[in-house]
């Protein structure tokens, strides 16, 4: 039976056992969105496949649909993102982006937005000294500009509750709700909890600039981005935010790195 070829842009996401010299790889499409694919043979010291099925990298990638699987037929590498191996932070981040990519998107689904986003944050990363402020910054952009183009954009101009704009006071992150509340909903919200319930783990405390950096990654403004002024401390607040919500979206533990 002769098999219809597929062309497509690919970036590997991840690789699992399957049976005896054979992997499934993950890897996120131009123009499929997120695949599997199985390479047969791709164990054997010999085999074509081998050196260019490797996490982060930019592939000329065809495949054919089979009965049970996707089936790679050639990969040709577009790039490696050496500048992302040789360094250990560097790749440790990367992996994470890679990581989290398969673990939040579902399904077959063309969506050109994300396949740029990664390939975006890639460059970027490889690109930056390791020692940069806008490493963790730029995981962060991932992040959050992941979950817009899922559909998980937050709120962070108005009050969920109230629909005032956010403008004096503390001010606070809901992941259940996907947005800021300010000081006085709140307030009310405290007042609403059930006796012997103290806290609510779906929100935080979220300061102005924190607020200021989220627009920012959200607004896709690359060239602003990268004059803002930061701190280690700004830097804690924004990976925990990105830690909540991402752990309420998910539903589990995740582990967010820089």
């Amino acid at each position: 039976m002769e098999y219809k070829t597929f062309k497509t842009e690919a970036v590997v996401l991840g690789e699992k056992e399957f049976t005896g010299q054979d992997k499934i790889f993950s890897v996120f499409t131009k123009n499929y969105g997120k695949i599997e694919i199985l390479a047969k043979s791709v164990r054997k010291i010999e085999a074509k496949l081998q050196g260019g099925l490797q996490i982060l990298n930019h592939l000329s990638l065809e495949f054919v649909k089979g009965k049970n699987f996707n089936i790679i037929t050639d990969a040709i590498i577009k790039n490696e993102f050496l500048e992302i191996k040789s360094s250990a932070i560097k790749f440790r981040a990367s992996s994470y982006v890679c990581n989290l990519l398969d673990k939040l998107v579902k399904g077959e689904e063309k969506d050109e937005r994300i396949w740029y986003l990664l390939l975006e944050t890639l460059s970027q990363v490889s690109q930056l000294p390791v020692t940069s402020y806008q490493l963790p910054v730029t995981v962060r952009y991932f992040e959050w500009n992941l979950l817009s183009c899922l559909g998980f954009k937050p709120e962070l101009y108005f009050c969920l509750n109230c629909q005032e704009k956010i403008q004096k006071g503390n001010f606070f992150f809901s992941s259940r709700d996907g947005g800021i509340l300010c000081q006085k909903c709140k307030i009310q919200n405290d007042k609403s909890l059930s006796k012997g319930q103290k806290t609510t783990p779906h929100i935080k405390e979220v300061s102005k600039d924190a607020i200021k950096i989220l627009r920012l990654i959200l607004s896709q403004n690359q060239k602003i981005l990268k004059r803002i002024k930061t701190n280690p401390a700004l830097l804690e607040e924004l990976k925990e935010l990105s830690k909540m919500f991402l752990q309420y979206i998910a539903e589990e533990e995740l582990s967010v790195v820089l």
